[in-house]
């Protein structure tokens, strides 16, 4: 299965997907250290690829000892994938000063990153494996030709936020908010005008509340795919 978790700051999506036995998280950006899971910090690209050759490797020889990759988080990995980016084309194009991908001549930058983030998602769910992506949500102004509405999506825009909308099984979006002391979180999966969601066969219900217990919210997940 293919999953992609989007919520605010803060709220336990990270901490969620810790409860996996056989779960490996890719981290790209601080935030893990309160966490007991088996995880690989990675600081650039280059990073990235060696990991994957390494559990390619491993699922080859039949020892990869994990059921479940996670991207935390996923907003991070794009940053990973443009500085890659700039650092490639600066090399080409020695004549231009690139400090940003919208600088790469053309208009090719935009292009390029989302290819290159495409590759590196497709490369993970060649390991035969659960693959997570866990990003930051995003209320965003759309504007129609007579009104205009707001809509909790992801944080990542144009073709590259295109691309990682339609990727997943499973766009799990986590509602939240604070009533007194406690902190209120609603899963939605069912898609309307004003929030980005989905289960492929509705495997996840709409409206999921989550309890105070993250193992347990995890568990009736696990549940669901037996």
């Amino acid at each position: 299965q293919k999953f992609g978790m989007i919520g605010a700051a803060g709220i336990g999506k990270s901490e969620f997907w810790s409860h996996g036995d056989k779960t490996l998280y890719l981290q790209t950006e601080a935030g893990l250290n309160h966490l007991s899971v088996y995880k690989v910090v990675l600081q650039t690209l280059e990073d990235f690829h060696d990991v994957y050759g390494q559990l390619m490797q491993a699922k080859l020889a039949g020892t990869l000892q994990y059921d479940t990759i996670v991207v935390d988080t996923l907003d991070k990995l794009i940053d990973l994938v443009n500085a890659d980016v700039v650092a490639s084309q600066s090399a080409k194009f020695k004549a231009v000063e690139i400090n940003h991908i919208s600088d790469v001549p053309n208009g090719k930058g935009w292009s390029l990153s989302t290819d290159l983030a495409e590759n590196c998602i497709s490369k993970l769910e060649k390991l035969e494996v659960a693959v997570v992506l866990v990003g930051h949500l995003e209320t965003k102004e759309v504007k129609g030709p007579t009104s205009s509405y707001h809509k909790q999506t992801i944080s990542l825009g144009g073709k590259t936020g295109g691309m990682i909308l339609a990727w997943p099984d499973h766009l799990l979006s986590v509602e939240a908010s604070i009533m007194g002391n406690e902190l209120k979180r609603k899963v939605r999966t069912l898609p309307t005008q004003q929030i980005d969601a989905k289960s492929r066969g509705g495997m996840v219900p709409d409206g999921w509340l989550w309890g105070s217990d993250s193992k347990a919210n995890y568990l009736k997940l696990r549940s669901a795919f037996k």
